[in-house]
Formats: C-alpha cells, sequence, structure tokens
C-alpha cells in the first residue's frame, strides 16, 4: 500500500496536453475556482452598482479623480455618458449613437482634474469636481472623432471616423499662461460679479472655456471667497459659495456685489483638443501618420515598455516613436501576422504590451511584447503555452489587469455575448476559468468593477459570495490520474484540508475510467472536522494581494478531514471533481489519496469484451479484438 499527496496547487488549469500527463494538481478543467498562494480556491461573485439595467452593454467606463483624491465613476452604455452620484447613475451626455465604443481618458493639468470621452458623436470634457456638467469639444476645424488617450500631455487618437488607419496627435499642453502663440491661460482680473451668485463672463464668449483659480471679492464687506480647487468658495468672514468651472456659474451665501479674478483655459487653442499644425510643421503642434498596412483600421494604439506608441491593426502593428524633441518622428510597420480582433483586446503593462495574439484565428496565443534582456529591442513571446485559448471567442476581447492578474474576457464559441473571464497570472504561469459576462473593467485601488456584456449594468466584480444574490455555478476537475501506472489500482480514503466557512459545503466527486461522475462524500463547514477555535477574518474581497473590503469580514475555518470509499472498482484512471453547493468561503490546500492497492497489468473491466472466434476462417466478431 502506499500515499500520493498533493501537498500544494500551484499549476492552475492545463488543458492542451491530454489529461493523464497534466501536472498532478492540475485541473483538466474547472469553472470559478482560482489557484492561489498554493490553494485552490472559490472564487468570489459580483456586487451590484447602482440599478441593475435593461439589456444592453457597457460601451465605456473609466474611473476620474478630484484634486483631493475622490473618485467620479463614469460610464457609457445606450445613447449617454452617466456617472455614479450617490450610487444612482445620473445621466450627463445624451443622444449619442447607442452601441458605439466610446475611450475616456484622465488628464491634471493647472486648470484641474478632468476626464475626457472620445467616440463616434465627438468629444466631451468633464471637470471630475462638477460631474454634472459638460463641455463639448467637438469642432471640425480642429480637432476629430475618434478614440483616444493623453499621454505626456498630448492627446493620440486613432479610429478617426473619416479615416480608420490614421493616427493623430493633439498639440502639446504646455500649461503655461498667455505668451504670443504659446500660452492656453488668459487671466482675468477685477470682473463684475452679482450679489449671491451668478455666472463669470468667460462661457459667454467660448463654450468650450473653463475656469479655475476663481477668487471673488465682496466689495462692501471685503468678504474673499477662495477657490478649493474641488468647486467650493470659502470666504473668510465665513461664508461659503460653490463655483462649477464647466459653466462658470457660481453662488456665495453672504449677500452683496464685488468682483472676480480667474483664469480660463480652451484646449481646443494650442492644448489636448486641438489638432492643427502649422505648414511646415512646428515642434508641440498636432500631427497626422498613416498606417495604411492591410488597409485596416487601427484598432488599439498603446505605450510600449520603449516608451514607443504601437499601433495594433487586426494582422499587422505600427511603431511611431518621436523624437525627444517633437520635430521629428519614426512611422513603420512593427510586425506583420500579429494582430488583435477586439479594440480592447490589448493593455501597457510595467513589463510590455500584453495581447491576445488573433492573427491565426485558429490559434489565437496570449503575447507580450517585451524588451529584449539582452538589449533594448522589444520582441513577442508567448503565455501560458499549456492553455488552450482556441476554445474562446475573442471578436469582443476584453484585457485589464487587476492585482497579480491579466484578465481576458471572452466567450464561448457559439455565444453571443462574452461570458468567460480568464484570470492569468503571469508571475505564476497559471490560467484559471471563470463564468462572468463582462465587457469592460475599471480599477479604484484594490476593487474591481465591470461592465456587463448583456445589460447596461455595472458590478463590483470578486465581492463577497453570491453571483447577485445567486449561488456560484462552479466546479474543478483534476487530472486523469493514473499514478504513473497502467495497472489496475484501487484506493480506500481521500483526505481533504483547507478553510471554509460555517454556511459553505462543497461535494467530492469521483470518476473511475470515464464511467461519469459519483458523489463519495461532502465536506461541510459546519461538520465537527472544523477547528472553529482558530479563525480567520477576511475581507469581502479576497482575491487581491491585500485584504479589503472594510468591516464586511467573515469568519473561516481550518479544516482536516477523511472520506472513507466504498464499492470502489479496479480502475486505470481516476478523476475528482469538487463543486461548492452553497454561499460562503471554501479552499482546498491538500489532497491525499490514501492505501493504494496495485492489481494485475489488465484494461479496467468495462472495456473488456469476449471475442467469438470462427475456427474455419479465424475472423472474429469484435471489431477491436483484444490479443
Amino acid at each position: 500500500m502506499t500515499n500520493k499527496e498533493i501537498k500544494i496547487f500551484k499549476s492552475g488549469v492545463h488543458n492542451l496536453l491530454d489529461e493523464e500527463i497534466i501536472p498532478q494538481d492540475a485541473a483538466s478543467d474547472s469553472n470559478n475556482w482560482y489557484t492561489q498562494d498554493g490553494r485552490i480556491k472559490l472564487i468570489p461573485g459580483k456586487l451590484l452598482v447602482g440599478a441593475s439595467g435593461v439589456a444592453g452593454k457597457i460601451t465605456g467606463e473609466t474611473f476620474g479623480y478630484k484634486t483631493n483624491g475622490a473618485k467620479v465613476h463614469w460610464r457609457k452604455k445606450g445613447t449617454v455618458i452617466q456617472y455614479l452620484n450617490a450610487g444612482t447613475w445620473t445621466d450627463t451626455v445624451t443622444g449619442l449613437t447607442s452601441d458605439a465604443d466610446y475611450t475616456f481618458t484622465n488628464y491634471s493639468s493647472l486648470a484641474g482634474s478632468f476626464t475626457y470621452a472620445f467616440g463616434i458623436d465627438g468629444i466631451f470634457k468633464f471637470h471630475n469636481a462638477n460631474p454634472e456638467s459638460h463641455s463639448v469639444m467637438y469642432d471640425e476645424a480642429i480637432n476629430f472623432k475618434g478614440s483616444a488617450f493623453i499621454d505626456k500631455g498630448r492627446t493620440i487618437l486613432w479610429n478617426r471616423v473619416k479615416d480608420k488607419t490614421g493616427l493623430y496627435g493633439s498639440w502639446i499642453d504646455n500649461q503655461r499662461g498667455v505668451s504670443g502663440d504659446t500660452g492656453v491661460y488668459t487671466s482675468v482680473a477685477d470682473e463684475e460679479t452679482s450679489s449671491l451668485g451668478g455666472t463669470l463672463a468667460f462661457k459667454a464668449a467660448g463654450a468650450t472655456r473653463n475656469c479655475f483659480a476663481v477668487t471673488i471679492t465682496i466689495t462692501g464687506s471685503g468678504e474673499v471667497y477662495t477657490d478649493d480647487y474641488l468647486g467650493v468658495l470659502t470666504g473668510d468672514a465665513g461664508g461659503t459659495g460653490t463655483i462649477n468651472y464647466i459653466t462658470g456659474a457660481y453662488t456665495l451665501t453672504n449677500s452683496g456685489v464685488g468682483t472676480a479674478d480667474y483664469q480660463w483655459e480652451n484646449s481646443n487653442l494650442r492644448g489636448v483638443t486641438d489638432f492643427r499644425n502649422s505648414n511646415p510643421r512646428q515642434a508641440s503642434e498636432g500631427f497626422q501618420f498613416p498606417q495604411d498596412e492591410g488597409g485596416d483600421g487601427i484598432l488599439k494604439v498603446l505605450i510600449g515598455p520603449d516608451g514607443v506608441y504601437y499601433s495594433m491593426k487586426k494582422q499587422s502593428a505600427y511603431q511611431l516613436s518621436i523624437d525627444a524633441d517633437d520635430g521629428n518622428a519614426t512611422n513603420k510597420v512593427f510586425r506583420k501576422e500579429m494582430g488583435l480582433q477586439s479594440s480592447r483586446g490589448a493593455i501597457s503593462t510595467g513589463a510590455g504590451i500584453i495581447f491576445m495574439n488573433t492573427s491565426n484565428e485558429e490559434k489565437p496565443e496570449m503575447t507580450i511584447l517585451q524588451k529584449n534582456l539582452t538589449g533594448d529591442a522589444v520582441i513577442p513571446k508567448v503565455l501560458f503555452g499549456q492553455f488552450t485559448f482556441a476554445k474562446y471567442d475573442y471578436s469582443d476581447c476584453t484585457i485589464e489587469t487587476y492585482e497579480r492578474y491579466i484578465i481576458v474576457a471572452c466567450k464561448k464559441k457559439g455565444s453571443n455575448n462574452n461570458d468567460i473571464l480568464l484570470l492569468c497570472d503571469v508571475t505564476n504561469k497559471t490560467v484559471d476559468i471563470t463564468s462572468f459576462q463582462g465587457r469592460t473593467f475599471v480599477r479604484d485601488g484594490g476593487e474591481l468593477f465591470m461592465g456587463s456584456s448583456i445589460s447596461e449594468t455595472t458590478f463590483q466584480l470578486f465581492s463577497g459570495f453570491d453571483d447577485d444574490g445567486f449561488v456560484i455555478n462552479n466546479y474543478w476537475e483534476g487530472k486523469g490520474e493514473t499514478w504513473n501506472t497502467t495497472r489496475l489500482k484501487k484506493y480506500r480514503k481521500i483526505r481533504l484540508k483547507g478553510n471554509i466557512s460555517r454556511e459553505q459545503s462543497y461535494g467530492v466527486y469521483v470518476d473511475y475510467d470515464d464511467s461519469g461522475y459519483q458523489l463519495v462524500g461532502t465536506v461541510f463547514g459546519s461538520a465537527g472536522y472544523v477547528d472553529y477555535s482558530s479563525p480567520q477574518s477576511i475581507g469581502a474581497n479576497f482575491i487581491g494581494e491585500a485584504q479589503i473590503g472594510g468591516d464586511a469580514l467573515t469568519d473561516i475555518y481550518p479544516y482536516f478531514m477523511e472520506i472513507k470509499l466504498k464499492k470502489v472498482p479496479k480502475f486505470r484512471k481516476r478523476k475528482i471533481k469538487y463543486v461548492a453547493l452553497g454561499l460562503g468561503y471554501a479552499d482546498i490546500e491538500s489532497q491525499l489519496d490514501q492505501n493504494i492497492e496495485l492489481y494485475e497489468e489488465k484494461i479496467p473491466r468495462r472495456f473488456r469484451q469476449k471475442a467469438n472466434v470462427n475456427p474455419s476462417t479465424g475472423t472474429t466478431n469484435n471489431p477491436n479484438p483484444i490479443y
């Protein structure tokens, strides 16, 4: 007799090779279990953010930040852009193209902390201190409709409605006051103000302007109201007030006419939404480069590990390198037979650009563009060779980073919407499969938010123990275990060790020689083999590196139990499956197969067939005889 133990789970899902030759601790298949810190764990659930939406999808999402670090949650759904206002999604831009994807990008300058939305309908500018207001920045003579982000004080734009293969750049925002033709800020002094409130004059002269650094002085009392850059005016005599940086509207609690000193900017004038340039072009002005290889449009532009811009298309990638003085640039094809299917199917990380390479649709590969260890060249490297990414459809793929993971949203073959999330741990080289319907993702600290692929709904992901009120659908299937011998065998017991919450339980199923799974035991969080004297508190969100979740803590307890097996046939191969049955936490840190007995070198009984041999012809009635 002998024992075989899995002392640590570290391999994740291996579904490329035959299930009998994958690592002992690997899953041949799983759903909503993940590998972390030497254990397999039931995936956390999701929590509704705001109200549930109607059928549809989220088509853009981000967090903007105020100057004090407070966050503003933005999203696009259907025909509107919304922000989360005290738990309620509130419309701020309406009348947009339904189902059109938008890109959001943040930009902070001396003028404030802004979020910009770029899309097929134009450019919209939000000051995060006043999310209820916006400026419409699109001007056909000045800028473009498309997808964009802001880097180093300049907007990089692609997917232009009228030029799908062009890459565009705006002016570099120099954040200086007016000085010839180089400044972008204008100062105003001693503008007359009304008692108790009114609107500053800058807005009437330009709809794309916004103000900042506002000071209002009441003439009679001499009270001075100072702007805190968060939309609040504070008087030195006890008065309070507000300022809307986008509209110029202000309120004051103490009466009296006075004067205002402030500055205003117009980012359509030598700013991040001004794409014009002189002839010949001068440094810091806008630019345009054609990237016409293959004739297909640019899907995504990312910043590489070398600081160069990489434009990803369906079958090729371009590289745009701009000189430090902004005087010259190199625009060239970087690689062919490398590309994306979705505009969200790639992301820039500290290690490099990670993307789902679908140039060969029959063999998609997760790939990273990273610096060569022996030089400065950027080269592609395939990740997770043990995983069959070809099982899934990446036509609406989204890739995001979260804690130690690369998250890949994709869909099962034949599905209409994303219904799979792959958790890919680059450091530990593991992939785990979860089944959430995600399309957009945005991080805030240790929290991850997901926009749905099937409804106009946003969730906080990996939070709590339920799937929006329901038990999480799950299973974990191990390898086809033969213990490295083709001989028949039996075994008597399974020992399991891990942590579990009181209310949770999980079933243990065994399949001998592909005869089908049978329940052989259940691990209960309320059983006597659970050690309630040694609780551990975990936060509501426990997938990350650190415990988070505030006061929403749950106690979990160690367990160590044994299942005695009955009516075990002689088998060649065994598979084990775990299924969590309720709401709560569960993990498995070790598995011991005890009292393994080896028998003869035969195939399992259920595969044996007797052959009737005709003595005159020597033929048999068994189409696959065994000699």
